[in-house]
């Protein structure tokens, strides 16, 4: 059971810190609906939704990492279980839970409606079936496969669920184009993580692009991956006739210094505040670009 005691070390266990990787994706699927007056009796609900799965994700990866001796006392990124700040059971209990809740907010939404579509309830039991197998089962993240699931779930998943849910099922191809680079931009702290641990990674038996790749590949692909998104945008933004999203391009000067930090004095100097740096770029540029995207579509 979950303890009501221990509330506020469950908190931490759920890594709020990470919520804006689904919220902001969730808040672009939003811009893009033409109705936004009639869909805010459930906008509260979808966006709860998103966060709870996004939170039983994070409890299900603390969980089958401690498990799987990924996590331990000499190398973790959560403390929650090497530190016994939670038992196990509790965790996933949690995890559980966060999923149970889930369901009754999406229910919700779906009751206060009084309309079900495919696209909705698809994209719901993917984000579902994607947690569960990122850590374990079919253990995407063990098989090099994390920034792909990664990619496709914070990125295109989350806006086109909130969209369609808030435009009676409907899909916008636009929308797609528009919340992939934010989907890139997400996969990027991903990636900027498992070049972190790329070492270890290895010796646990967990297979990351960035192990496979080796150090000097890896962050020409870090790099790779933090300048995408601004390719994205300006072929977005040309493609679509919206030009004023290419102001985004004043924030590259923060993005080249993440990129290219790392070399700075050599190929390891830097490789450990990587993680921090690229979420930061990540805040910095999605702020920025969906203040461009509440502008053309507003």
């Amino acid at each position: 059971m979950v303890s009501v005691s221990k509330i506020g070390k469950y908190i931490k266990a759920t890594r709020l810190f990470s919520l804006p990787c689904s919220l902001f994706p969730a808040a672009a699927g939003y811009l893009f609906v033409e109705e936004k007056s009639n869909s805010l009796a459930i906008l509260f609900f979808v966006f709860i939704t998103v966060a709870l799965l996004h939170v039983a994700s994070n409890l299900l990866n603390t969980y089958y990492d401690f498990k799987y001796k990924i996590d331990d006392a000499d190398h973790c990124y959560d403390e929650t279980l090497v530190k016994e700040i939670l038992h196990e059971d509790e965790v996933l209990n949690a995890a559980w839970l966060c999923l149970a809740f889930s369901m009754l907010f999406f229910g919700s939404g779906v009751f206060i409606t009084k309309s079900a579509h495919l696209i909705p309830y698809v994209l719901f039991f993917k984000a579902i079936f994607i947690g569960f197998n990122y850590s374990t089962g079919f253990k995407f993240k063990h098989n090099c496969l994390g920034e792909f699931f990664t990619y496709i779930t914070f990125g295109p998943s989350i806006a086109t669920f909130v969209y369609s849910c808030l435009s009676d099922g409907k899909f916008s191809w636009e929308l797609i184009v528009a919340s992939s680079p934010l989907g890139i931009a997400i996969t990027s702290i991903l990636y900027a993580n498992n070049v972190r641990d790329s070492g270890h990674d290895l010796k646990c038996g967990v297979r990351t692009v960035a192990n496979q790749l080796g150090l000097q590949n890896s962050l020409n692909l870090y790099s790779l991956l933090l300048l995408m998104p601004y390719v994205q945008v300006t072929g977005f933004a040309i493609l679509y006739q919206h030009l004023e999203l290419t102001l985004i391009w004043v924030l590259v000067p923060v993005t080249l210094y993440c990129a290219y930090n790392p070399r700075r004095s050599g190929v390891m100097d830097g490789v450990g505040g990587l993680f921090d740096k690229t979420l930061i770029n990540f805040h910095l540029f999605a702020s920025f670009y969906l203040g461009l995207l509440y502008y053309i579509t507003g």
